[in-house]
């Protein structure tokens, strides 16, 4: 029977209801209290996100919708194979050891090497059950995989923060093998000053439209239901006063020299949707004899 997880829809508060999410959530849970567990031993104190990725006003849907796409779409394999799945965006968090723990090799990249040198102490002291884990140095010009390599990608409001959108799903697409899928959750702007406002969100579902396969129903969120940071179970915190000043110079006397649009001072007013897409399949040769 499908649950709230298999449709391409906003997150709602009537999820964190559902039976599948609480028992996804459960599990993710306690992977990572282990993960934290272990944090003494492979955190650097370079590394600026938080450590509690799962405790977040959107991860908290991400995670679950993410995990239970995955696992659903792991089952349909083979059991003695081993896919080749790509955490886009990883930073250093309990999810890709999850995923592994499905028999599969995760490949977590990343633009901070930071996350490297952290995700490879990790591993020492981190299960990855049957499956494993590496990590790839990226750049925004090019992900740091062969083409065709991924069998699943997975990215987890990272998108909304990548400065050419564009290159970045046509990477993807590289990468992906033909019907590979394409997990991918975005934060979108109610207010109008941040990254995925209205006209950003049509351009990207047109580029989506144009070179991938969505795989479930769209779900019609009723606007009363719909999960944001205004309110959700988990709300974003406040900026101590004492750190406005740096933020205000970093935000509109560096960031304009860098090119680059300011934050808002204020917090973030977001929703959060999700979509299970698949890479096309390779068109059957034609036989013309």
């Amino acid at each position: 029977m499908p649950t709230c997880f298999d449709r391409t829809t906003l997150a709602a508060l009537s999820d964190l209801r559902s039976a599948r999410w609480k028992e996804v959530f459960v599990s993710l849970e306690k992977q990572q209290t282990d993960f934290l567990s272990h944090e003494k031993e492979f955190r650097s104190k370079e590394y600026k996100w938080p450590s509690d990725a799962l405790h977040n006003w959107s991860r908290i849907w991400e995670y679950p919708f993410a995990y239970h796409n995955i696992e659903k779409w792991r089952k349909s394999l083979p059991a003695n194979s081993q896919p080749v799945i790509v955490d886009l965006g990883s930073g250093v968090t309990f999810f890709p050891y999850a995923i592994a723990k499905l028999e599969t090799k995760v490949v977590c990249t990343d633009i901070d090497p930071i996350c490297g040198a952290d995700l490879d102490r990790a591993s020492r002291v981190i299960s990855a059950g049957r499956g494993s884990v590496e990590f790839r140095l990226g750049s925004e010009e090019r992900l740091p995989i062969e083409s065709q390599e991924a069998d699943l990608v997975y990215c987890i409001s990272v998108i909304e923060h990548v400065p050419r959108v564009e290159r970045l799903i046509r990477e993807v697409q590289r990468i992906l093998k033909p019907g590979g899928r394409f997990i991918l959750t975005l934060d979108l702007d109610m207010r109008g000053d941040q990254q995925i406002g209205i006209a950003e969100f049509y351009r990207l579902q047109e580029l989506l439209n144009d070179m991938f396969v969505s795989l479930a129903p769209i779900r019609a969120t009723h606007h009363a239901d719909v999960l944001t940071s205004e309110t959700g179970p988990i709300r974003p915190r406040l900026r101590p006063w004492w750190r406005v000043p740096p933020f205000l110079a970093k935000q509109w006397l560096i960031k304009p020299l860098l090119g680059r649009p300011p934050a808002p001072l204020v917090p973030l007013h977001c929703a959060v949707q999700g979509l299970i897409l698949q890479k096309p399949q390779a068109p059957e040769p034609c036989d013309i004899s």
